[in-house]
């Protein structure tokens, strides 16, 4: 997609100055009637660069426009189809979004701050580095959209869907998140959710950073695992050895999703080796001197906190069905557990 793209801006002409105002004087006239002028059509034309704030731009065809460094301060944009635009440092700052279709576009870098609209789409849109603070975008779609160094500090995203999103380090400081969804999103683990209002947020199948948690407001974060009483477990080791586990009663256990189950302690029941007979030991995946011995009580040795937060723990699964999921190479470095 990225080549395309490149390929499509490089072939793009530059718009001039007197076409443009025709374009724009007869888009006002069809904003009016849609019997008379004619809608706005800017598909594929490279606007780079241009000061179009203020201008009424809603419902204009805009599908791969080139935005480069463009400014578009309180333009209306409500209704415009954007999609697979490019808008690399582009200043949206107070654009009026409603309904806008920015589905597939290159966001990056760019100043969102203050606009306002609802059920604005980013659709799989790569949106890395940008600023949108104190803007209000209600119901906003950003399924899989990739929103790394993202700020949404102060905003407004009540019921948005970050489902399948790619969110490594983005912020949500003092954010409306309220019933938002965060579905199976991804390194979440990251993000910044101080001082927001999760309240009914959903969150399955994510991992969040207790320490950047802090002041949140009604966030539910359900245990996967059980959360008391003993149970057995299981793992995989190298060279396809699975391990089953008993968890103690009393030992600490977290992990609000399948993937994020850990404990801290559990005792080696038995140990199998890939063609299903018993053995003796087993290493870990990730820490080849760490062994498991059968009847022998492990417990986790500490993380490495810069990198991985506070993940440490006796990793586990809940079935042996569920072990066959993970790669079975020596070299295979699973999160961070022993």
């Amino acid at each position: 997609m990225q080549i395309s793209m490149g390929m499509t801006i490089l072939g793009q002409k530059k718009i001039e100055k007197a076409e443009f105002d025709k374009i724009m004087a007869e888009h006002k006239l069809w904003l009016a009637n849609h019997e008379k002028g004619k809608r706005a059509d800017l598909s594929d034309r490279d606007l780079s660069g241009m000061d179009l704030s203020g201008i009424d731009l809603s419902y204009a065809d805009m599908e791969g426009v080139n935005l480069h460094d463009a400014k578009l301060i309180g333009t209306n944009l409500s209704n415009a189809c954007l999609r697979e635009a490019f808008l690399l440092g582009v200043n949206l700052t107070k654009a009026k979004v409603d309904e806008t279709d920015f589905c597939n576009a290159t966001i990056t870098h760019a100043k969102l701050n203050e606009c306002k609209g609802n059920k604005t789409r980013f659709l799989f849109a790569c949106m890395w580095d940008c600023e949108i603070k104190e803007a209000s975008l209600k119901k906003a779609g950003f399924l899989y959209a990739e929103v790394c160094d993202c700020n949404f500090t102060g905003s407004d995203i009540e019921e948005a869907d970050f489902c399948g999103a790619d969110m490594d380090n983005a912020v949500f400081i003092n954010t409306n998140l309220r019933n938002a969804e965060f579905i199976y999103s991804k390194r979440t683990y990251w993000c910044d959710f101080m001082d927001a209002d999760m309240t009914g947020a959903r969150i399955h199948e994510i991992d969040l950073n207790p320490e950047n948690l802090k002041g949140v407001k009604g966030l539910h974060m359900p245990i996967f695992c059980p959360e008391e009483g003993s149970f057995t477990a299981w793992k995989k080791c190298r060279d396809g050895k699975v391990v089953k586990l008993f968890i103690p009663e009393h030992a600490e256990r977290k992990g609000n999703s399948l993937h994020s189950c850990r404990a801290s302690e559990a005792v080696v029941l038995e140990i199998f080796d890939k063609d299903g007979n018993p053995v003796e030991d087993a290493a870990s995946c990730h820490d080849k001197d760490f062994i498991y011995r059968k009847g022998e009580t492990v417990y986790p040795k500490a993380a490495d906190k810069e990198h991985m937060g506070d993940w440490d723990g006796i990793y586990f699964v809940l079935s042996r069905s569920e072990t066959v999921f993970f790669r079975e190479s020596e070299d295979d470095n699973q999160d961070d557990e022993n």
